[in-house]
């Protein structure tokens, strides 16, 4: 049934502004952490608040508790989101039929180019110990399923020499990770993430002890 303009009189804009579009609790779930990752890329962790999260997603902040107790849960719900998005990225050229060095340098390709696009979101988290701490985890956790494999199939091809791939792939990205975000300046991200990329490469060769011509 048509709802009649007589009722909405007067006020019409402030009144349709508090109307709210019902929508499933997995789809507004999803909607909290999207909105929470644009947040945190634009202000950082310390300066958002759930408040502004809901300012932003039109809603009252009590929406954003009936799904989330803190912000702190909502930031892990948001870096495993992250984590997640970037890996996805990566995982695209696994499948191909494809020598593990090609594949190597794709994924390395792909991280760095999500990181830079996503600069701002990734210079925020030298903030604190305890917040960097549960972006790097996830980010880790995602990206050794890609990275494993890669390793596992150099080792079949002799062209990686090292004798236990998930180590390898654990102190690979551990390491990398975690310089990654502690030299990363707040300004200047992008500059920062090129010249890592080459201490990246150089990295891999040694620690994989890829033969380079």
């Amino acid at each position: 049934m048509a709802l009649s303009k007589n009722k909405f009189s007067g006020n019409q804009s402030d009144r349709s502004r508090k109307i709210r579009i019902s929508k499933e609790p997995d789809e507004r779930r999803q909607e909290i952490v999207e909105t929470a990752l644009e947040m945190f890329s634009e202000k950082g962790y310390e300066n958002t608040t759930i408040q502004d999260i809901a300012e932003r997603m039109n809603v009252s902040p009590g929406l954003c508790y009936r799904y989330f107790k803190s912000k702190t849960e909502i930031f892990a719900a948001t870096s495993e989101y992250y984590a997640i998005q970037a890996v996805e990225q990566m995982r695209i050229p696994i499948s191909q039929d494809i020598p593990a060095i090609e594949k190597l340098n794709l994924v390395i390709n792909r991280m760095f180019d999500f990181s830079v696009n996503h600069h701002e979101f990734e210079s925020r988290y030298n903030e604190g110990s305890s917040i960097r701490a549960i972006l790097l985890d996830d980010v880790a956790y995602q990206w050794m399923t890609v990275m494993i494999p890669i390793i596992e199939q150099g080792m079949r091809e002799n062209t990686f020499s090292c004798s236990n791939a998930p180590r390898t792939a654990q102190f690979l990205i551990s390491g990398l990770i975690h310089t990654f975000h502690a030299e990363m300046p707040a300004e200047n991200a992008k500059e920062y993430m090129k010249s890592f990329f080459d201490f990246t490469q150089d990295m891999l060769v040694r620690v994989l002890g890829i033969k380079v011509d």
